[in-house]
């Protein structure tokens, strides 16, 4: 579930603590600019299996991959459930001793893989039709192959990462571990108000089984708002409402909706989808209940299946007492 975390915290007795930790050793000494473009600072970094601890003037930052960590760093491309999510979290507190609420988290990312029948589609195929979500159109990610992403943007053209909605070919990422076919779907956010209103501010939050149920909820609710471009689908309408339904078939058209208003662009995409749902089936509504049904078997057992034990840590055996 959990792909990735930048944790911030800015306890003085937090930051001497980790920062001095005998498990860390020195990575790299940076100097970046801060927001007003003029001020330089320092950022020093050092690591511990690839887990990042960047100290700045004001605070230490986190950088964390749970799903790789899980997987010695080498891949996120088979399933991490929730109880996997809980488990390394909680094994990374422990490992450091640490006290969750200082804490917070800045960043997030939280998804899913799953495999998609080579009957029902190509997983290339299917990044190639979705072409929006809401408003958003899709654009295709420069640094790997058959990842697409979405998000706002204000009126110059910049990247809104309050909230933004990934979608890749993770078997071509990865195909030693995975099933070629293998779709990944996620959210990423790098705004605190945005993973605040999903009820989480610190990594105490993240030990909570209930909330990833919630996490879940959301992914379903983001997927809902994907337009897909579905070729193979004929609905029963009258020959007049299909006309106006291949129109829609075209990413020009929607495109051209776009810039009349989000009103008309919404009223479509509802008639574009109450249209496709007339039929048995249809190409959306069959990856929805892949996706509902992989949420449901990570979501399993969560409660009643995780018990936290020293000895089935992963950082058990380079646990330090300081």
């Amino acid at each position: 579930m959990i792909d990735y975390l930048k944790l911030r915290t800015r306890d003085v007795k937090t930051i001497h603590f980790l920062w001095n930790h005998p498990l860390l050793f020195f990575y790299s000494t940076k100097e970046f600019l801060l927001f007003d473009r003029e001020t330089i600072n320092l950022k020093q970094t050092k690591q511990y299996r690839e887990i990042l601890f960047e100290l700045t003037k004001d605070a230490l930052y986190i950088r964390f991959k749970p799903h790789y960590f899980f997987n010695d760093n080498l891949h996120n491309a088979n399933d991490f459930n929730v109880s996997n999510s809980i488990q390394v979290l909680n094994d990374f507190a422990k490992l450091f001793n640490l006290k969750l609420k200082h804490l917070e988290i800045i960043n997030m990312e939280f998804g899913l893989n799953v495999i998609i029948p080579e009957k029902l589609i190509c997983v290339k195929d299917l990044l190639a039709y979705m072409i929006y979500h809401k408003q958003n159109e899709f654009r295709a990610d420069r640094k790997y192959s058959y990842c697409i992403y979405s998000h706002s943007t204000n009126k110059k053209g910049i990247a809104n990462v309050y909230k933004m909605i990934k979608a890749y070919a993770k078997g071509i990422q990865f195909p030693t571990y995975t099933d070629k076919n293998t779709f990944r779907f996620e959210i990423k956010s790098n705004r605190k108000r945005y993973i605040n209103s999903l009820g989480i501010y610190t990594l105490d939050d993240l030990l909570k089984s209930q909330l990833y149920k919630f996490l879940c909820e959301m992914l379903l609710k983001e997927f809902d708002e994907i337009l897909i471009i579905d070729i193979e689908a004929i609905p029963q309408i009258s020959q007049n409402k299909l006309n106006r339904h291949y129109k829609r078939l075209n990413p020009f058209h929607w495109r051209k909706l776009f810039y009349r208003s989000r009103n008309v662009f919404k009223r479509h995409f509802n008639t574009y989808h109450r249209d496709l749902n007339t039929c048995e089936t249809h190409l959306k509504k069959e990856i929805r209940k892949l996706i509902s049904t992989k949420l449901d078997e990570l979501n399993k057992d969560a409660d009643s299946n995780y018990i936290y034990t020293q000895n089935c840590t992963l950082f058990n055996s380079e646990q330090i007492t300081v």
